[in-house]
């Protein structure tokens, strides 16, 4: 017996159509709109409402009582027991402007180093060199062995000639948030 598989209308039969999303949609914002009115006459209160009603009451209301100020005890003023601090500070000699401007003169064929970092592992020291040429600062890096058999690996940039090459690193490497300690080659 043969089948015929052509699909054919249902006569007869409604088919169900389901609530269209606008009118979901229209009576979630109804409701909402609704819902936000009961809140903001629940808030908005009339000024003649917040009036006493009735008879007065036994007693009248009550307010907190005021605090007056507290004194607290005074806290002594802290001593540190370092005072190393303060006799640095009262120890610095401030070299006044002529006497730095005759020192770049005294020796024009001095060498200086600038020794920018001491590292204890070689990556932090190429990562160092690595930012200072970036910059346009040549440097080098020297292992030095310390007392108790410790390594350490010296960033350097130099040597520079006379005060004012070395004058200018220095300018550029503290712009660019570095700290420097100055070394002099001897001969």
């Amino acid at each position: 017996m043969s089948r015929d598989y052509k699909p054919r209308p249902n006569r007869g039969r409604k088919q169900r159509r389901g609530v269209p999303g606008w009118l979901w949609a229209l009576a979630g914002l109804l409701l909402g709109l609704f819902i936000m009115g009961l809140v903001w006459l629940k808030l908005e209160t009339p000024e003649r409402a917040r009036e006493w009603i009735g008879g007065e009451p036994d007693d009248p209301p009550r307010t907190a009582p005021r605090k007056e100020a507290v004194t607290r005890p005074q806290i002594p003023e802290y001593k540190p027991r370092y005072q190393f601090y303060d006799e640095l500070r009262r120890k610095e000699v401030v070299i006044p402007e002529e006497q730095l401007d005759a020192r770049k003169t005294t020796d024009p064929t001095a060498q200086y180093l600038v020794q920018v970092g001491s590292f204890a592992r070689p990556e932090d020291a190429d990562r160092l060199q690595a930012e200072l040429a970036l910059l346009g600062i040549e440097t080098r890096i020297s292992k030095v062995r310390l007392d108790g058999g410790r390594v350490r690996y010296r960033v350097q940039a130099g040597p520079y000639l006379g005060r004012s090459a070395l004058d200018r690193a220095r300018r550029r490497l503290k712009r660019n948030g570095y700290r420097d300690l100055l070394v002099r080659i001897i001969r």
